[in-house]
């Protein structure tokens, strides 16, 4: 299990994490700093972030991480990107943060992994590419990578930070390693163009990323800001596996509606809950979102989070979806 408050632990653990981190990032093995000698770069979680750990609120959708199709042009809210095509990940790194501010140059990694609400580290994420050297000034610097979008789904992102004494600790939770280390940030944040009266399909997975061997939780629906329901419809079709594991578990929700044999809608704009899936570690659980819009949704935009919790009612992950028209 990892540590509430990983900076208590790099100094006994800085040759075991520098060997890790040597091996994915390319960062040389050093003796680990004293902690007024440290650096301490941070990307942020969300916009009350500040680089303390264990941080608190949303962690699945980083305002530091932005898929843009321009290489030079921050664009303000991701761009729809296009599988196959190519886009460019930008990430703004912020110094200093609160556990030390000396200078020392660092790599910036991003990753990717199918769009849903949990993905165990390292062995469900795919390497993207790196910034090696990069030299963080007092404020913020924004790293540009480049990425080829492979075909075949919608895709979460994953972006780390690494120097040598400024290293995160890891474990298999992609949530907790987010929440406990302020150089690592995730970015579920997908841009749904939409026409009125033609369903946008949205794939997502659902299952455990955790340490524990088997978990229990549920699927919860929020639409903060204009609600999407209402002017337009949700639905979510669990598929076979996951719909049977719901029965089994006692068919419990609110907010939602049966649509159809493994079809669900969401009724409720407020909140909506499917609760009592059941999932084995490592697992992820395929299954597929539907955005409809009416006629009332021209000309709005729109915020969908679907977010999974465990049985203590605690953030899993999750994915923020943004709604709004095609562009002519």
């Amino acid at each position: 299990m990892i540590s509430s408050n990983p900076r208590r632990r790099r100094t006994l653990l800085a040759s075991a994490v520098l060997a890790v981190a040597t091996l994915f990032a390319g960062v040389a093995p050093a003796v680990q700093a004293a902690p007024e000698a440290r650096s301490d770069v941070f990307i942020r979680d969300n916009g009350s972030d500040y680089g303390y750990e264990a941080s608190s609120g949303s962690l699945y959708s980083s305002p530091d991480i932005r898929v843009c199709f321009s290489a030079t042009i921050l664009c303000a809210t991701d761009d729809p990107i296009v599988q196959g095509g190519n886009a460019f990940i930008h990430v703004t790194l912020n110094r200093p943060g609160p556990y030390g501010d000396a200078y020392e140059k660092g790599n910036l990694q991003v990753w990717y992994t199918k769009q849903g609400t949990v993905a165990q580290w390292p062995n469900q994420w795919n390497y993207i590419g790196s910034k090696l050297d990069v030299d963080v000034p007092y404020g913020t610097k924004t790293v540009v990578i480049p990425w080829k979008v492979p075909i075949g789904s919608h895709f979460c992102l994953l972006a780390r930070w690494l120097s040598p004494t400024d290293l995160p600790t890891e474990g298999v939770s992609t949530s907790l390693n987010t929440r406990n280390n302020n150089n690592i940030a995730w970015h579920n944040v997908n841009a749904v163009p939409f026409k009125i009266k033609v369903p946008v399909i949205r794939p997502i997975v659902f299952g455990w990323h955790g340490p524990d061997p088997t978990a229990v939780g549920d699927i919860v629906f929020t639409q903060p800001g204009r609600p999407f329901t209402g002017p337009g419809r949700i639905t979510i079709d669990l598929g076979p596996d996951l719909a049977a594991r719901w029965r089994a578990g006692g068919a419990k929700g609110e907010g939602v509606e049966r649509v159809g044999e493994t079809e669900l809608a969401i009724v409720n704009p407020q909140r909506a809950r499917i609760s009592g899936l059941a999932f084995k570690a490592g697992e992820q659980i395929d299954a597929r979102l539907s955005f409809t819009a009416g006629a009332e949704a021209a000309g709005g935009q729109y915020t969908v989070h679907v977010t999974q919790v465990d049985q203590r009612g605690e953030e899993v992950g999750g994915v923020e979806y943004r709604l709004a028209a095609e562009r002519q």
